[in-house]
């Protein structure tokens, strides 16, 4: 492995930074190649997205074979905790082999794993992702509830193979970063967009958490970053990547950052009822009934979409100035849904 810091351009030239993070992926091809017996001269590599704010140290590239197939090469150079990334290639495998079983549902296999990073080759999944599946519903190509169920069909798939047995839901954790973050803002340390809304989130957090306490549910380890463009839809298929998760078993947390990673993307479109949380009631029937469950009156669940809103809340007064406008208007849009979830409270 290439284990040279970038140089002093490509720290400071993003286009730079980025090239040289491909540069030191593609430099792993023959390590991979040749621990699976794959054919490494004639190779052929095509940079795939990665979300902006870590491709100055993440590349993913489709890698085409001399022979015509396809794999893809994906690096993490980020060094600050290398066992935290090695755990989540583990958490990946394990969801690889233990969806083997269910017919439709997969996680790309992983071929070969690099030694000293977290670089691995997989399979190449050939399909949209469930976002863009879900937005051509919008211009007739196929129907959005089915795709919602399909979704909501695949999530409990992965949540029951990796089931971590009956629990109880006990919300202090959660609670104490609430409070924390809620005096933040009351000392002008945290300079979040509405702030008086933002401390109402937090008290109503505090209330959710205690609709919620003692409840029993069944546990199993999240995917732990689990969106929409996280999600491929061969034909006939779904397939799940980029697992960030090894410990935590909030099945709850995933579906709430499912619906609410990419706020407001996923909200109810003009035009369209809304029901929990301003998600489309159509939505929610469609995926809950995929998934198999009365999400939007499980009480953990409700905390957790709570809590995500939060995250994203408190996110905002990290976002790049090139962003400002964007998260203002996110930051209306969270508001809105933060009313909503009074106003269900209020009956």
């Amino acid at each position: 492995m290439n284990s040279e810091q970038p140089s002093a351009a490509a720290r400071y030239d993003p286009f730079a930074a980025v090239d040289a993070v491909q540069t030191r992926t593609q430099a792993l091809w023959p390590t991979a190649a040749t621990a699976s017996c794959l054919p490494e001269d004639g190779a052929v590599f095509r940079r795939m997205q990665v979300n902006s704010g870590v491709e100055h140290r993440r590349c993913v590239l489709e890698v085409r074979t001399a022979d015509g197939r396809s794999f893809v090469l994906r690096a993490d150079f980020e060094a600050s905790d290398p066992l935290r990334q090695a755990s989540f290639l583990d958490r990946h495998q394990a969801a690889a082999d233990n969806l083997k079983a269910v017919p439709g549902v997969s996680a790309p296999a992983l071929l070969w794993r690099d030694t000293q990073s977290a670089a691995v080759l997989m399979e190449f999944v050939r399909g949209d992702t469930a976002h863009r599946e879900l937005a051509l519903t919008e211009y007739g190509f196929g129907d959005r509830s089915s795709v919602l169920r399909r979704i909501g069909s695949a999530v409990a798939a992965l949540h029951e193979v990796s089931g971590a047995g009956e629990r109880q839901f006990w919300p202090k954790p959660f609670l104490t970063r609430v409070s924390n973050q809620a005096q933040a803002v009351r000392d002008g340390q945290l300079p979040v967009p509405k702030p008086n809304k933002f401390l109402g989130l937090c008290a109503y957090l505090h209330r959710a958490a205690q609709r919620a306490r003692g409840h029993s549910f069944r546990g199993a380890v999240e995917h732990g970053d689990l969106h929409l463009r996280n999600i491929l839809m061969p034909e006939a298929a779904v397939s799940f990547i980029d697992f960030s998760n090894h410990d935590g078993i909030f099945p709850q947390r995933d579906l709430a950052n499912l619906w609410l990673a990419n706020c407001p993307d996923h909200l109810a479109a003009e035009g369209r009822t809304p029901g929990f949380g301003l998600v489309a009631q159509a939505d929610w029937e469609a995926f809950q009934d995929g998934y198999g469950a009365d999400l939007v009156n499980d009480p953990v669940f409700r905390f957790f979409y709570a809590h995500r809103l939060f995250r994203i809340w408190a996110g905002l007064c990290h976002k790049p100035p090139e962003q400002k406008l964007k998260s203002a208007e996110a930051a209306v849009r969270i508001a809105q849904v933060f009313e909503a979830l009074l106003g269900e409270e209020a009956g």
